[in-house]
């Protein structure tokens, strides 16, 4: 996740699933994992042949809202305690980054949590990017869990016609065949998916 991607439309259906089901199954803890990547900021503007500068009061007024770190507010008003795994994401990197969530998950204290996957798009079976997590990573933190915590993944739309079930089944497959419940805009809206399945048994 970037920070330029923070507070859009599809972050209203994410903090709406996982707040729910804090709320719902009284968890204490949402543990993000934020797959954090620097924001790709486009510093100027073209007219014509002219290259205009953005004043900087502009990105420092947008970045105040735009910053994944925001959702403390919302922490504050829901009475929920929210933590954010910002270390930096690169693919280049993924089983070290993938050994430290594992390492955090192990170190929780508080009573059983939610655990958010949040990269830029969700999950991926075959072609992986800095905007994926792959079904072995879903894997490995599933079997991390402690019994009643829940697992979210943050799922985009995959371009595919069959994409909401064919992503299902693979992040039920990841949890070893959990039941999966999927949560989707109320507008009949497709473009983004969360499915959450809550961890019933001690890990292996």
């Amino acid at each position: 996740m970037r920070n330029q991607w923070y507070g859009d439309r599809w972050d209203v259906v994410k903090w709406g699933t996982v707040l729910h089901l804090a709320r719902e199954h009284r968890l204490r803890l949402i543990l993000q994992i934020a797959y954090f990547r620097p924001d790709q900021e486009i510093l100027h503007l073209k007219s014509g042949c002219r290259k205009i500068d953005i004043g900087g009061d502009v990105f420092r007024h947008f970045r105040h809202f735009r910053d994944i770190h925001h959702i403390q507010a919302l922490a504050r008003r829901a009475r929920i305690k929210i933590e954010v795994f910002d270390r930096p994401f690169m693919a280049s990197s993924r089983k070290d980054y993938t050994s430290k969530i594992l390492r955090r998950i192990r170190d929780l204290a508080d009573p059983p949590a939610v655990v958010l996957l949040d990269p830029d798009t969700g999950l991926s079976r075959k072609r992986y990017s800095n905007e994926h997590v792959t079904p072995d990573e879903v894997a490995a933190i599933w079997a991390e869990l402690r019994p009643q915590d829940w697992l979210v993944l943050y799922q985009h739309n995959a371009r595919k016609k069959d994409w909401f079930k064919r992503q299902r089944n693979a992040f039920t497959n990841a949890c070893n065949g959990a039941n999966v419940t999927p949560f989707v805009p109320s507008n009949g809206a497709r473009n983004v998916a969360l499915f959450a399945a809550c961890r019933m048994v001690n890990p292996a």
